[in-house]
C-alpha cells in the first residue's frame, strides 16, 4: 500500500477532542486571548471547560488585535471578562489600544497582586500617571513593565513605580516624549534594573550620566532614535565597560518590534476612515433591500392586475 495513503488514514483519524486535556490547554494557551474568547472557546463543550480554566488566563495577550477589532468589539469588558477567569492567578497583561485607568484599577481590585509583567500599547491619553501610581502600590512583584505610545505617563509615574516595584528589573519607555525628568526618575528610583528600552526618547548626556550612575546592574541599554544624546568620548567608553548590550541612537530599528506602531493622530485617522466605510456598506445594503422590497412589491402588483383582467374575461 502506498504510504500517502496510510498517513492520509491516520489523519482522517485523528481527532482533537482524544487529545489529553494538559495537552489540548497548552496548545489553546499559545492562542491570543481575542482568539480564543471570540471563537476557540465555543467548538465544543470540552474546549469551553479547559477555556473557564484559571490556569488558561495567567497570561493575557490582547495586543495585535488590529484596529477594525478594535473598533467592533468591546476589548475593555472582554478583558475584565478574561481577569475575572484568571481568579487572581494573572501574571502578565498586554493592552493595546483600549487601556485605561479605570482598566488598572479593575485589575488591581481583581485581587491579580501576583501581576510580574504589564506591556501598555498605544493607550494615547487613556493610561495616566494616576492610574500607574494608584496600581503600583499593589504590585510588589512586578518585574517587567512596558509603556510605548502612553502619552500621558510621566516621571511622577516612573517615581512611584520605581519605589513600589523593587522587583522591577526590565523597564521599556518607548515614543512617549520623556526626556531627562525621566530619566533621573528612572535613575533615581530603579536601581535594580537590568534592562533599559528609552526608544525615540528626548533625554541627553546628562540623562544617559544619570542613568548609568543610579542604575550599577545595568546590562543592556537601548538609545535608539534618541537624537540629543551624543555617545563619543569619556561616556561612550564608560557605557562599553559598563553594559553588554548598548544600542546607540543611530542603530538599525528593524528589529524593533512597534517600529510601524502608528501615532495617535494615524489611528484616529484609521479609525474614521474604517467607521465611514462602514456606514457606507450598512447604507448600500439598505438600498439593495429596499430595492428588493419594492421590486417584489411591484411584481405583486402586476399579478393582482393580471389575476383580475383573467377575471373580467
Amino acid at each position: 500500500m502506498d504510504h500517502r495513503s496510510i498517513n492520509a488514514g491516520l489523519v482522517k483519524k485523528l481527532n482533537w477532542l482524544d487529545l489529553p486535556g494538559d495537552l489540548t490547554l497548552m496548545i489553546i494557551g499559545k492562542l491570543t486571548t481575542f482568539q480564543i474568547l471570540t471563537s476557540v472557546q465555543f467548538v465544543c463543550r470540552k474546549w469551553w471547560r479547559i477555556c473557564m480554566d484559571p490556569l488558561m488566563w495567567r497570561t493575557i495577550n490582547m495586543c495585535n488585535i488590529g484596529i477594525h477589532n478594535s473598533v467592533d468589539y468591546k476589548l475593555e469588558k472582554m478583558c475584565c471578562h478574561a481577569i475575572d477567569r484568571s481568579c487572581g492567578q494573572l501574571v502578565d497583561i498586554s493592552i493595546e489600544y483600549f487601556g485605561t485607568d479605570d482598566l488598572l484599577k479593575y485589575i488591581i481590585d481583581s485581587g491579580c497582586h501576583k501581576l510580574q509583567r504589564l506591556q501598555l500599547v498605544q493607550c494615547f491619553h487613556g493610561i495616566s500617571d494616576k492610574g500607574l501610581c494608584e496600581m503600583a502600590e499593589k504590585l510588589p512583584l512586578l518585574e517587567e513593565l512596558d509603556i510605548t505610545l502612553c502619552l500621558e505617563v510621566s516621571s511622577i509615574a516612573l517615581e512611584a513605580i520605581g519605589r513600589r516595584c523593587p522587583l522591577l528589573k526590565s523597564f521599556k519607555y518607548n515614543k512617549n516624549a520623556g526626556g531627562n525628568k525621566e530619566a533621573f526618575a528612572i535613575a533615581q528610583n530603579m536601581s535594580n534594573l537590568r534592562h533599559l528600552q528609552l526608544f525615540k526618547n528626548y533625554l541627553d548626556n546628562s540623562g544617559l550620566s544619570a542613568i548609568l550612575d543610579g542604575c550599577p546592574h545595568l546590562e543592556s541599554l537601548d538609545l535608539r532614535l534618541c537624537c540629543h544624546v551624543k555617545l563619543e568620548g569619556k561616556l561612550r567608553t564608560r557605557c562599553d565597560k559598563q553594559l553588554k548590550d548598548l544600542r546607540d541612537p543611530d542603530a538599525p530599528c528593524d528589529d524593533f518590534q512597534f517600529w510601524g506602531l502608528c501615532f495617535e493622530t494615524a489611528y484616529d485617522d484609521e479609525v474614521f476612515d474604517y467607521e465611514n466605510e462602514k456606514r457606507y456598506q450598512k447604507q448600500e445594503a439598505q438600498k439593495r433591500e429596499a430595492r428588493r422590497i419594492n421590486s417584489g412589491s411591484s411584481t405583486g402588483k402586476k399579478n393582482n392586475a393580471k389575476s383580475k383582467s383573467k377575471k373580467k374575461r
